[in-house]
């Protein structure tokens, strides 16, 4: 074993010094809040196959994979040395990595269980040729690996490959996302739990709207939250900044922006291109726009310049798109304007800050969020957007007047609209209206009807997304 994986095997000489020392598990000691993401449940690590994790990086994906060993080691009673955590990123090439896997191969009792961790695969070129190798091999027949990376469509594409090889397991791929709202809710205030579960999973399964009982306290108390979430968004690191200090520190929004823009240089984009579309995604934030309006704001010279650098940013779960929705067939309709969001609240202004040059971030965030209506209605539109691509197929209907969101599922849509104010009047509602159903979301506490649509207020909503 290399020397610098090491200090990720800990486990293998001692269990407890394990969780003391290594360098996840040790940071969790003493934060104001931890998260248990379902999938630390719901991976079936005992059942013999190949896994894919996907999920951008920062978001917790090692650390997720930490406890898996923990739990692996002491509620499964899993031997140490039949599991390995194998980081790739000072592995160069396949060959590389073929030769770590063989060393614990050789080490590895072949009649039991073992459970292979690799992690951020996609540092190492042509890693599917040595993963490959094993499948054919038969080496996953008798245990699991658990494959990590940051680039979605990358893993998936490669995975496609393997027809066959993956295992028996009902489900093979996962993704980590950031904690949703009805997350960060309960991370704040359990009692919701309750309140929100089974009306959230009516929603999900049926997308049929069911609203709790809430009274003006309560919905007062979401209300704080939400506007707490726009700030820090669903990573931890950010919401525990916040619970300690009331801020966020400027080093945790400069540890995502270098992880976003080290992330595009390392595919041969340029830091300057990726400014300036930032920039001019932030301008355009939840509005309708093409590749060529959106280049023609710029020193690009190509449009298709522009759509490659925007795919990248939604393979790294930076960014959403929404297309518009063809009613007639409930597809996408690609050659239509667009909307793009940002895929969470605290990367908005994370890189927000980094395009301004901004040397106080948590100050412009509050900034925008008390100043600056017409963005932060934007923020809005795009968090709850991005919330809702998380269970649904999420599109926009572009008629003669937008509806902001349109979900669809089994030849059914549902069209919702966000207006970020206590009132609510016909002019601005003209297109929903238009529809038999749908949801208005406001800034107002009282949930009840505008004609015939479902009013519930904006955290509500937010909720049931996700």
């Amino acid at each position: 074993m290399k020397e610098d994986f090491a200090i990720h095997n800990l486990f293998w000489k001692n269990i407890d010094q394990f969780e003391k020392v290594d360098p996840q598990l040790s940071r969790l000691e003493g934060l104001p809040y931890l998260h248990k993401s379902i999938l630390e449940d719901e991976i079936p690590i005992l059942t013999p196959g190949i896994y894919i994790l996907t999920g951008s990086r920062q978001v917790g994906k090692t650390t997720l994979l930490k406890l898996i060993i923990k739990n692996l080691l002491k509620k499964q009673k899993v031997e140490p040395s039949q599991i390995y955590y194998l980081p790739c990123d000072t592995i160069g090439n396949y060959k590389q990595l073929l030769f770590e896997i063989e060393q614990f191969r050789l080490s590895i009792d072949s009649e039991k269980h073992f459970v292979l961790f690799i992690d951020e695969i996609t540092y190492v070129s042509e890693w599917d040729r040595a993963i490959k190798s094993l499948a054919d091999a038969g080496f996953f027949s008798n245990g699991s690996a658990v494959i990590t990376g940051s680039d979605i469509y990358i893993l998936k594409e490669a995975m496609m490959r393997f027809p066959g090889r993956r295992g028996t397991a009902a489900r093979q791929d996962f993704h980590l996302h950031p904690l949703s709202f009805f997350e960060y809710v309960t991370l704040k205030d359990d009692q919701f739990i309750q309140v929100f579960s089974e009306c959230r999973q009516s929603f999900i399964e049926k997308m049929k709207p069911v609203f709790p009982a809430l009274d003006s306290n309560s919905v007062h108390k979401l209300s704080g939250f939400f506007t707490e979430y726009l700030i820090c968004g669903g990573f931890m690191p950010a919401i525990n900044d916040f619970a300690r200090n009331k801020s966020i520190l400027q080093s945790t929004y400069a540890t995502y922006v270098q992880w976003i823009v080290g992330d595009v240089l390392k595919r041969g984009k340029q830091e300057s291109y990726l400014r300036e579309i930032v920039s001019a995604l932030m301008r355009r934030l939840a509005k309708q726009i093409t590749w060529h309006n959106l280049a023609s704001e710029m020193t690009i010279e190509h449009h298709k310049t522009v759509a490659e650098y925007v795919d990248l940013l939604c393979r790294m779960d930076v960014t959403n798109i929404l297309h518009a929705l063809r009613e007639d067939k409930l597809l996408p309709a690609p050659k239509k304007a667009k909307k793009i969001s940002f895929a969470d609240p605290f990367i908005f202004h994370a890189m927000n800050g980094w395009t301004k040059n901004e040397k106080d971030s948590f100050k412009l965030a509050n900034d925008i969020l008390n100043a600056e209506p017409d963005l932060k209605n934007s923020i809005i539109e795009g968090t709850i957007a991005s919330l809702f691509c998380q269970n649904f197929q999420t599109f926009y209907i572009k008629a003669e007047g937008e509806v902001d969101i349109a979900l669809v599922r089994e030849k059914r849509f549902l069209p919702i609209e966000i207006k970020n104010s206590m009132t609510l009047n016909k002019k601005e509602l003209k297109q929903i209206l238009k529809y038999k159903n749908g949801i208005v979301a406001y800034a107002g506490f009282e949930t009840g009807k505008f004609e015939h649509l479902d009013v519930v207020p904006i955290p509500v909503l937010a909720m049931l997304a996700s």
